[in-house]
């Protein structure tokens, strides 16, 4: 029995000196962005292993040459402003002194955009020229001396009343007999 159990060790041993170690990783952390990783593949085979080492290299951050542009801000009428249905509104913003046009964009409570033209920093309107009522928006965007869009401004709404052109009375000139 005693040697059935020599026997036995015996071959325990043998067969663990014969099996491959399992390969052990050890893991760093650290809170700065490594600039090179390594990787090493491994392969558990009775046979010949090879190794390949991948080196990734992490590319520099890019950094912009100049600071971004801040757009112009919406100035009149306030943001969610109610505007009366008929009478001259003053649409105005700061001024951008890299832009030298400036596009008024109204869109309709249909959807539809209205836009103007301007060199100024404001635009005043007569709200009779919109006959919807209902919640409007507009926004600003600033061009360059080419008609670039440069930076487009923040939304702001309006709502205003439905105007209604008043009827006209007519003069007949129709003398009655």
């Amino acid at each position: 029995m005693k040697r059935n159990v020599v026997i036995v060790v015996s071959i325990v041993i043998l067969l663990a000196s014969c099996t491959p170690a399992m390969p052990t990783q050890e893991i760093e952390v650290t809170t700065s962005v490594p600039t090179k990783v390594s990787f090493t593949e491994v392969a558990m085979t009775q046979e010949l292993v090879v190794t390949e080492t991948l080196t990734a290299t992490e590319a520099p951050t890019k950094v912009p040459s100049q600071t971004p542009l801040s757009c112009v801000t919406l100035l009149t009428p306030p943001n969610a402003a109610e505007i009366p249905a008929i009478g001259k509104v003053t649409f105005s913003w700061n001024p951008m002194n890299e832009a030298i046009f400036y596009s008024l964009n109204i869109m309709l409570p249909s959807g539809q955009t209205v836009a103007f033209e301007t060199k100024e920093p404001l635009r005043k309107q007569y709200m009779e020229a919109f006959s919807e009522g209902g919640k409007y928006q507009w926004r600003v965007i600033a061009q360059d001396r080419k008609r670039n869009e440069i930076c487009s401004s923040a939304l702001f709404t309006f709502s205003k009343s439905a105007y209604k052109q008043p009827k006209q009375t007519r003069h007949d000139d129709r003398k009655t007999k």
